[in-house]
């Protein structure tokens, strides 16, 4: 009875850590769209950064979606791969708009970025969250005599984790 109650318990954490990753990661793809949307001007002769953008945030919010119907080692490989070419097309970006908004000063695009800023910070922070709780639900699996109770119980899978750079 203790070892379902602590395997329920572990389960149960990480996949409400993987649910705040998830408003997380969906703040961020909104403050993306919006940090494009106010950059528009800027970006007149990168038309090739913002359409990448735009295709890899889509992309990463299709791919959370998917992931979020079915937390799985394959889907959060995806959400990673997804979620690292957005994080190395918004560093492009955000290097841009620097180099830009160093010759005028745009007070509506800067508090956007600031947004993502702060999107990307709750991000990382669910992230490592999320992380830790799987750790702990796959140390909890391996650990005996909880590996048998677990097997028996259904608790077959370990949670996958989530890896990408962090902007």
């Amino acid at each position: 009875m203790i070892c379902k109650q602590k395997l329920t318990a572990g389960k149960q954490d990480y996949q409400e850590s993987f649910m705040a990753l998830k408003i997380a990661l969906s703040c961020r793809h909104q403050a993306a769209k919006h940090v494009l949307d106010a950059s528009q001007l800027y970006l007149l002769n990168a038309t090739d950064l913002n359409e990448n953008l735009t295709k890899a945030c889509q992309e990463a919010e299709r791919v959370l979606s998917q992931a979020t119907r079915s937390v799985s080692d394959e889907s959060l490989s995806t959400l990673s791969k997804a979620e690292s070419k957005l994080t190395t097309l918004l560093d492009q970006l955000q290097n841009h708009l620097r180099k830009e908004l160093k010759h005028r000063e745009d007070a509506r695009l800067s508090n956007q970025l600031e947004m993502l800023e702060a999107a990307e910070s709750d991000v990382l922070h669910s992230r490592r969250a999320y992380n830790r709780s799987a750790e702990r639900f796959n140390h909890l699996l391996r650990k005996l005599p909880m590996s048998v109770c677990a097997y028996v119980l259904g608790h077959k899978n370990c949670a996958g984790l989530i890896k990408f750079e962090d902007n």
